[in-house]
């Protein structure tokens, strides 16, 4: 999870956080995160981790915030999903991505739109990949989704 936030201002961090199990099935679980003090938040370009508890899952929750000093950035970069499914099963895309900004920062609350997914390419075991947009960038999101 990587949360962005402005010199001064402390990181709003998100109330769930997206499980993934061993068979790709995707879930969300609420999370209680460890109190941010404020001077983790004085000085722009710089990050600290946040770790949380999620229920019902056993390994700690974690988010990187990034101490902006301005939101006058872009996008440079969008990191590709994977995604696994069944065969005759639609794949659940995820509905935000990891985005990189110029500054160095990420954000993983990027909502993303994915294209539509034909049938016929989950139908039978193998993998293909499926393309999304994001707002305010022409750079496109993809995922590659293992059909077993």
């Amino acid at each position: 999870m990587h949360v962005p936030t402005l010199v001064g201002v402390l990181p709003k961090l998100p109330d769930t956080v997206e499980t993934v199990y061993a068979d790709g099935a995707r879930s969300r679980a609420p999370v209680t995160w460890q109190q941010v003090p404020p001077d983790q938040v004085e000085t722009g370009g710089t990050g600290f981790t946040v770790a949380g508890l999620a229920e019902g899952v056993r390994e700690p929750a974690q988010a990187t915030v990034y101490v902006r000093a301005t939101d006058a950035v872009t996008i440079t970069s969008i990191a590709e999903e994977a995604v696994t499914t069944r065969a005759g099963v639609a794949p659940v895309l995820p509905k935000t991505v990891v985005a990189t900004y110029n500054d160095g920062s990420k954000d993983s609350s990027v909502a993303v739109t994915w294209e539509a997914v034909d049938p016929e390419r989950y139908a039978e075991p193998g993998t293909f990949t499926v393309t999304g947009q994001v707002a305010g960038t022409t750079i496109a999101a993809k995922a590659t989704v293992t059909v077993r």
